[in-house]
Formats: C-alpha cells, structure tokens, sequence
C-alpha cells in the first residue's frame, strides 16, 4: 500500500470535504502529535507517557482538550523535538500553490481546498501557552504508517504541522496540551461522527503507555442513539464496512447515558492495527421509512 493510499484513507476520514458520491462532510481534526524533523531511525527518542482525550461529541461541533505527556528515553541529555499536529488541509493547499498543475507534488486530492477547520486551537507546554507555527514536510508510509521523512521520493507526500520546539530534559515528564473544536463530519440521511487517529502515536519511542478517551454526547445525543456493530441499526448503515462506532461496544465502558471512556495500555499503534484510532458515529436519523 502506498502513502498515497494510506492518506487518501485519511482523508475519508479526517478531512473536512464534500464528495458528490454519497453526500459525505468529513472532519479534519482528530489527530495526536507526531514528532516532526530531527528522526534518525523509524523513531523518535522521546516515549509518549499517556493520552488523555476529553471529546465532547455534537452533530454539528466537536470539542477536544487533549493531554500527552512525554518522557525522554535519553538518560543523560536533553533531547529537542518539534512536535506537530497534522493538518491535512493545509497541506493541500501549500501543494497546489507550490505547484499548481499537480504533475510533481504530491498531496491528497479533494474538490475544493479547505482550511481554518480548526477553530480556536491553542497548545501549551508544562501548562504554559506556547504558540504554534505551521510548518511543512514530507512523510512517508513506514510499517503502513504515515511517518515524517527529511527528504522527499516518488512514495513521499507533502504534509503541514501546526508545530513547536519543545525540549525534554532526562528524568522528566513533559505535558503538552491541545485545545480546540472542529465541525463534526456528517453522511446522507444525518449520519455525524468523529475520527481520532493514535497511529501518529507510532513514530514515539515504544509504545503508547495508556490512552483514556472520555467521550460526552451533547445535542440530546445518547450512547443509544450511537451505531454500534451487532446492535439495531438501520438498513443503511447494517452493511458489511458501514460506517458504525468503533471499537465495538464491549470495549467501551458506559460511563453514564450520555458518557463513555475508551481506555487502552502499553499499545503500540505500528504493530496493532485496532488500535490506530476510534470513532463515534451516531445512527442514521433522517432514513425513509423503506430503508428503515
């Protein structure tokens, strides 16, 4: 499979865009830090501790707070890493100014360029508020995972990052926070969801130490009124690869009727494949009586 393949995937899921096919609205948004630049090998040196997600879930908005904390596998120094959020929009963009006849640069291929779906992000460092800069460059498919490159080849594409140099001293945690809200995607017949993705959480040191993600429904939505695999769904979304909540419902725990958290430890998202991201997808609401 090549890069262009894996970030098309992406697209489908986490670019905010219209396709004509099936009347889709996807979201751009559900993305972890990956480290960015400075990599000498398939990994960076510093592990991801923890990812704390706080989601809360609307048919139209999405709210993130988002908290990873870092550790510095080097025992003696401190290591620097700029770390960044992919933003898939703006890498399309960049790619059709640099070059606008598509024949040299690669970059995923939509309708119409969109940017500013992230609305109101902030980052901070050690609960301090940093600012971010965008910054482009290349990744390449590593282990079927998108991963930051130096230079660029025929499987390469051009990606953006709003990023940040962030040091890491040895023995030391360091908390890197992401605030921000993102329009929900949407399918025909009032399907909406969110995609987060962990698989940039590959390119860290080892495995992911721990991933909670606590997820509150908002707009009067419920964890009943979610597409679970194996539950009542309409016609539409009971087909074989329909868009449904993942991972399935026993892997979730039912907080409240409007809450539940997702919980996952030592995983490393190159080698497990199940657990490269979640979704929340509500059921269809607006299906015709014959397609129920």
């Amino acid at each position: 499979m090549t890069v262009r393949t894996i970030l098309i995937a992406f697209t489908l899921l986490a670019t905010t865009l219209r396709l004509s096919a099936n009347d889709t609205a996807l979201n751009e948004g559900g993305y972890g830090p990956a480290p960015v630049g400075g990599l000498r090998g398939p990994e960076s040196v510093i592990r991801m501790e923890s990812e704390e997600l706080h989601i809360v879930f609307g048919k139209k908005w999405t709210e993130v707070q988002a908290k990873f904390v870092f550790r510095n596998t080097k025992k003696d120094s401190p290591a620097v890493q700029i770390v960044g959020f992919p933003d898939i929009g703006a890498a399309q963009i960049e790619a059709r100014r640099r070059d606008p006849k598509g024949e040299k640069i690669f970059a995923i291929e939509q309708e119409t360029p969109l940017s500013g779906v992230l609305h109101g992000m902030r980052t901070f460092v050690n609960g301090q508020e940093r600012k971010a800069k965008l910054r482009y460059g290349w990744v390449k498919e590593v282990d079927e995972i998108d991963t930051p490159v130096e230079k660029p080849d025929k499987d390469s594409g051009l990606m953006a990052w709003h990023a940040l140099e962030v040091t890491f001293p040895p023995g030391q945690d360091v908390t890197i926070e992401r605030r921000y809200r993102t329009e929900s995607g949407s399918q025909v017949y009032g399907i909406h969801f969110f995609y987060y993705t962990t698989a940039t959480g590959g390119v860290w040191q080892g495995t992911i130490g721990r991933l909670q993600a606590d997820v509150t429904l908002k707009d009067g939505l419920k964890v009943e009124d979610l597409a679970w695999k194996g539950g009542k769904l309409p016609r539409i979304q009971s087909y074989e690869g329909s868009l449904v909540t993942k991972p399935d419902r026993k892997r979730w725990q039912v907080v409240s009727p409007t809450q539940m958290r997702l919980v996952w430890e030592n995983f490393e998202p190159r080698t497990e494949k199940e657990r490269r991201g979640f979704s929340i997808v509500t059921k269809a609401d607006a299906v015709p009586p014959n397609e129920q």
